[in-house]
């Protein structure tokens, strides 16, 4: 009998990381309920919803972007691990937007940068701001966090 749990648990487990590793594979994050609700009490017609795990302020985060219906603008919702609302991304038309201090760390850390991107976070608590800048240099693509005094804060290849 334990050997019979032992294996149904197994099998149960296997394929959870199998269905993980399929959503992962397809760049898909899964999307808790509770922030689907949260999302769908503020926003009724919210389609298109699609997440991604993100860090602000030192906090993990889940980014959801969605339109609403009859709009191409997508908005963009942070929320926390408990599921509750962090706050927005606003999109900025380009980073004249941001402090000096965010153009001069980029130019000094990526030369000759091209700008693909680029989003603020607006601490909830007001204890400053996050650019999230999607760029292109020396042949990559990078995605960077930086704070509104320049320092980067993370960096990856997307």
């Amino acid at each position: 009998m334990r050997h019979q749990i032992i294996l149904i648990l197994g099998s149960a487990l296997l394929a959870g990381l199998a269905f993980n590793c399929q959503a992962q594979s397809y760049g898909q994050t899964v999307i808790p309920d509770k922030v689907k609700a949260s999302i769908l009490k503020r926003h009724p017609k919210a389609q298109d919803l699609q997440a991604s795990p993100e860090i602000h302020f030192q906090r993990h985060l889940l980014e959801v972007s969605f339109k609403e219906e009859g709009s191409d603008e997508p908005i963009m919702e942070l929320f926390r691990e408990d599921g509750h609302l962090f706050g927005n991304e606003l999109q900025l038309v380009d980073l004249t937007e941001a402090p000096d201090a965010v153009r001069e760390s980029l130019k000094t850390n990526f030369p000759n940068y091209t700008l693909k991107k680029a989003e603020m976070v607006a601490n909830p608590n007001g204890n400053g701001e996050e650019y999230e800048v999607y760029l292109v240099s020396g042949g990559a693509n990078w995605k960077v966090s930086v704070s509104e005094k320049g320092q980067i804060e993370n960096k990856a290849p997307y």
